[in-house]
Order: C-alpha cells, then structure tokens, then sequence
C-alpha cells in the first residue's frame, strides 16, 4: 500500500500529531503519483486553519487527501499566530 509523506516547511512550529493522508484509490489504482503543497495558518493554541492548495501536481487528483489530513494536525501553541506555513505532500507508490 502506497504512504503518503509530508515535508513542512514550517519553520520553528513543533508539531505534536501529524495525520497522514489517504491515498485516493482511484489514483492508486491507475499507479498515478504526485504532490501538493498546502498552506495553512497555525493559531495561539496549536490548531490548523486556513488551508489551501498552493500547487498540485497533477491537479486535482491528491487535493482532498492532503487538505483534510492537514487539518487534522496539531502544534505546539506558537507565541503568535502563523500564516503562510507551507507543506509539500508527496504521494508515492
């Protein structure tokens, strides 16, 4: 079964949960492989919001799976909120 991984560029957030994202089946089956890079803000209290595509290789295929895993993930509370945090998820078989 084909893993997801994801790389952040997130600078100096500490991540507590990272989930990793489903590969679609569709793609899956049809062997097709890719990326997306999401970018996302983290809150005073640790939590995800703001996400969003930035790049999709190819596009529309692996939109969903990295955008609903990254909002499931949780960081330690930064001192301020950060916008612009940005992660490259790589969907490789």
């Amino acid at each position: 079964m084909a893993v997801p991984t994801a790389m952040a560029a997130d600078g100096a957030l500490v991540a507590k949960k990272r989930v990793a994202p489903v590969y679609p089946r569709g793609a899956e089956r049809r062997k097709i492989e890719g990326h997306v890079v999401v970018t996302y803000s983290v809150d005073t209290e640790g939590k995800v919001s703001n996400v969003a595509v930035a790049e999709a290789t190819p596009e529309g295929v692996f939109d969903d799976a990295a955008m609903k895993a990254v909002s499931k993930w949780k960081y330690e509370p930064p001192a301020s909120m950060v916008d612009g945090a940005r992660t490259k998820i790589s969907f490789k078989l």
